[in-house]
């Protein structure tokens, strides 16, 4: 596979326009037009908490996830997204939720459940919490899907499934009744709804094109395609380090691909790219060399040895001035962390937490918490950061 220089010519010319018309991610350590955040030489603040989170937010909600009593409903959250109006209880994290009005986040809360390894399901629950249904079920029929790699919800309240494993779009509408499935010609990692009723898709790393970010419609089809910028360096197709991720932010979506520090904010009406910035944790940060030494995956051990020496980003929830939020991967651990950008310090949660940052809303930051009895219900914290 090689490079396309031209593209990728262009693309970095773009980057440089944009990143001196915009403020939010752009600093004393650039390079092209990137800005570099060496969160490497921040200070280590210690063990980041739940209690500390809420220090930091200016406000939080909980959310308990009930399904009528059943205990099983949400088995394994991997994704959680809002639309509309959710509502959800006023006060800190250790606060059970009590159902009642803490004001106006959403309308439905989307939960994709991975009971077991090769189990999907896609769960509906109001705004506070309660259980509507499931969306589709596993299977070959009308509406059923072998796998769910992302959803997304359409500006007109309807869902949408991608099934890479049958290489299918699935529809279903307002009321979470299935209307079409669309055949589809790529794999994607993840996708979301633009404001001009077109999707922006981070296609997989192993898609022969090198494309990484393009804008579609819901027919999914590689005529109706639009480029906005692809990968810039040689991916190894063999090697997954996790899946790419499309976080709504106020400014716009905001996407990281692991296990690089590559962060992008695309415009939320068209998906334009607005910003370029690059986490570097030093050192111990995974290169496209890295990746590549570990050959064609058929050597775990390789895959392993380079986990459990490095330090890269899996998931970026938000980035402002003021703060960088997500999760990491440290040297064979997954934790939490949240850097004081102002004062440069980092915070890191314990690895094993039974609270971790699954993702972002608008304004929001979404941690979901795991049971810690088997009586007690997941529940989703939201806070709001500067």
């Amino acid at each position: 596979m090689k490079k396309n220089n031209n593209t990728l010519g262009t693309a970095a010319a773009l980057l440089i326009a944009a990143m001196a018309l915009l403020g939010g991610c752009t600093g004393q350590n650039s390079r092209s037009g990137i800005e570099v955040i060496d969160l490497y030489r921040y200070e280590d603040g210690g063990v980041l908490t739940d209690a500390m989170l809420d220090s930091l937010a200016t406000e939080t909600k909980v959310i308990e996830l009930v399904a009528d009593g059943d205990l099983t409903i949400p088995a394994n959250p991997i994704k959680v997204k809002f639309a509309g109006n959710v509502t959800g209880s006023d006060g800190p994290a250790q606060d059970s939720g009590s159902g009642k009005t803490g004001g106006r986040i959403e309308d439905r809360i989307y939960v994709l459940d991975n009971p077991t390894v090769r189990e999907y399901r896609l769960l509906a629950f109001d705004g506070n919490g309660r259980l509507i249904r499931q969306i589709g079920a596993m299977g070959r029929g009308p509406g059923e899907y072998l796998g769910i790699s992302d959803f997304a919800t359409a500006p007109d309240g309807s869902v949408w499934i991608e099934d890479a494993v049958a290489n299918n779009l699935i529809h279903y509408g307002k009321d979470l009744r299935h209307i079409c499935t669309v055949p589809t010609s790529y794999d994607a990692d993840c996708m979301e709804f633009l404001e001009d009723g077109n999707l922006i898709v981070n296609l997989s790393h192993w898609n022969p094109d090198l494309i990484r970010i393009a804008v579609t419609d819901t027919l999914f089809g590689e005529e109706n395609r639009r480029t906005v910028i692809r990968y810039n360096y040689e991916p190894n197709p063999y090697v997954h380090y996790g899946s790419g991720q499309l976080n709504k932010v106020r400014e716009g979506w905001l996407h990281n691909y692991p296990p690089f520090g590559d962060v992008y904010l695309f415009n939320s009406r068209d998906g334009e790219l607005k910003q370029h910035c690059f986490l570097d944790f030093g050192p111990d940060k995974i290169t496209p060399e890295d990746v590549l030494e570990v050959g064609d995956g058929n050597d775990d051990m390789k895959l392993i040895q380079s986990i459990d020496d490095h330090i890269f980003l899996l998931k970026i929830a938000n980035l402002s001035d003021d703060y960088v939020i997500g999760r990491m991967n440290d040297k064979k651990y997954d934790t939490d962390f949240i850097a004081d950008r102002k004062n440069r310090i980092i915070y890191k949660s314990k690895p094993g937490s039974l609270s971790r940052i699954i993702g972002q809303s608008g304004e929001w930051t979404i941690s979901l918490v795991t049971p810690d009895t088997d009586e007690a219900h997941y529940r989703l914290i939201l806070r709001k950061f500067q």
